[in-house]
């Protein structure tokens, strides 16, 4: 492939910047309790709670090496609660607790001004087109990912 296809590259250099932009308006807001990266997590719980932490990986693509430490630092702050599953002793379930309910106002508004800078200067037909192109990537990425025939590494099974 010609050297001008850099969409990996762009890729990579505009999840670096959209998590440093988060991070900066979490901090001008001055309520959210928890960062960029724990934001993730949070918000896979506001959409269903509670989830297993299988479940949390395969959503925010953290490995769950990295969620280890990330949901124990969330549950000493006081947005989570870990437990067994009933069914499965093994199985840990991850829920909300009461404060991390209340950040979910926080990272809506916060969300929607990272949109409004990510999209800014898009007509809604871009921005339709930006987001089926960007699901066309993931799927492609994903069929790779179901293909490809190597083991994981470490943390990412």
């Amino acid at each position: 492939m010609p050297a001008r296809y850099q969409g990996g590259h762009l890729v990579l250099k505009i999840n670096f910047l959209n998590g440093r932009l988060f991070n900066r308006l979490l901090h001008l807001d001055g309520r959210a309790e928890y960062s960029a990266e724990q934001g993730k997590i949070l918000s896979a719980l506001w959409l269903d709670s509670p989830r297993t932490i299988a479940n949390i990986s395969a959503i925010t693509g953290l490995a769950k090496s990295t969620l280890t430490s990330m949901l124990k630092r969330l549950e000493d702050q006081g947005h989570i609660t870990i437990t067994s599953s009933p069914d499965d002793a093994r199985v840990k379930l991850v829920g909300l607790t009461q404060r991390g309910k209340d950040q979910e106002k926080i990272g809506n508004a916060v969300s929607k001004q990272l949109a409004e800078q990510f999209y800014k200067g898009f007509t809604d037909e871009e921005k339709d087109q930006l987001d089926q192109l960007l699901l066309r990537v993931e799927a492609n990425l994903n069929e790779g990912l179901n293909t490809v025939g190597c083991a994981p590494r470490k943390g990412e099974e």
